[in-house]
């Protein structure tokens, strides 16, 4: 029995002429290089889902305020808006380590070695 695929292909419409997020996407997306919009994309919809975790309003409002003229102030007003007490500080303190830095950490721990180097001592003929 095949294995089923288990991915998810994402499709949807822009719409130009009746928004203005959708015209800067739009505009955005034809000056970057083919090659790279498949993984801009799915890195976009991610980040939206990231977002959406936080609060699901979040996507929602930062996509309306997207325009060619949308500075980095106004979406931090928006987040501040929805986030007032955590925003609050935003910029005196530092950010958390992100969770994937902290599993990569833990992990070189654990194995005593950089999985690379132990790689590379392999390959080239190294020291183990």
């Amino acid at each position: 029995m095949p294995k089923s695929d288990k991915r998810r292909k994402i499709t949807f419409y822009l719409n130009p002429e009746g928004s203005a997020a959708d015209r800067y996407a739009c505009d955005a997306i034809e000056r970057m290089p083919q090659g790279d919009r498949g993984g801009f994309w799915r890195a976009a919809l991610l980040a939206g889902v990231a977002l959406g975790k936080q609060d699901d309003r979040l996507p929602h409002m930062l996509a309306a305020q997207l325009t060619e003229y949308s500075t980095f102030e106004e979406m931090v007003l928006v987040m501040k808006a929805i986030f007032p007490e955590a925003m609050s500080s935003f910029g005196e303190r530092r950010t958390a380590e992100p969770a994937a830095v902290r599993i990569v950490s833990e992990m070189k721990e654990e194995n005593g070695e950089d999985e690379t180097l132990k790689n590379a001592r392999a390959m080239f003929g190294g020291n183990p």
